[in-house]
């Protein structure tokens, strides 16, 4: 990539990507559960789903950057390359390296919900609560369990998951199992570093 592309006004493409994941210890309580941890998400389903995630969160990164004015705005020489070295920057050159740059912002927005993702304490939670199988134990997004309205890999009961969610800034889903992966790892983590974690005593987490 051109060595100059971000030298304006383009910090807000990695700024939003750079939430600290570490979690303070605590207590709090999100309800009491009852039965064990249900099946496993289909592989295929989640490959689907991912498909489908990568192009809504292209998407939506392209619109935030035109809304907010992300992209550099200093002369295009300074941000954009000349491909054909023809010693002008075209309307086409300009719209090639804004694809870069969203691309990029993609690229870093989904390397955060990794490392949200692999936080230790979410993990031990995932293994203990919906997947049993190999780290990183993420195969449980859509358990359901079969005694109660806990879902998802975290196990939260519907009415509880509403309220925090909501409060978390990803409102919109009527349970945990029906909320993308990078979603419910968001709540959880909130939830986390919002009071404590004794509702998942019982994980030995």
């Amino acid at each position: 990539m051109n060595s100059q592309a971000h030298s304006a006004d383009s910090t807000c493409i990695t700024s939003s990507t750079t939430t600290s994941v570490a979690a303070r210890q605590g207590r709090w309580s999100i309800g009491s559960r009852s039965g064990e941890s249900s099946s496993q998400q289909a592989p295929a389903v989640r490959s689907s789903r991912r498909t489908r995630r990568v192009g809504v969160l292209a998407g939506a990164a392209f619109m935030a950057i035109m809304a907010t004015g992300c992209f550099p705005t200093g002369p295009v020489e300074t941000w954009v390359r000349d491909l054909n070295a023809d010693g002008a920057i075209s309307a086409t050159e300009v719209d090639a390296q804004k694809q870069v740059i969203v691309r990029e912002y993609v690229a870093a927005a989904e390397a955060q919900q990794r490392a949200i993702q692999k936080h230790p304490f979410l993990v031990c939670v995932r293994r203990h609560e919906s997947d049993r199988g190999g780290y990183p134990h993420i195969n449980g997004y859509g358990a359901q369990n079969p005694r109660s309205s806990a879902s998802g890999a975290y196990q939260f009961l519907s009415s509880t998951w509403r309220t925090l969610s909501a409060r978390a800034g990803h409102a919109g889903y009527a349970t945990a199992a029906q909320a993308p992966w990078h979603v419910q790892d968001a709540v959880a983590l909130y939830t986390l570093n919002s009071g404590g974690r004794s509702a998942w005593n019982g994980t030995g987490c």
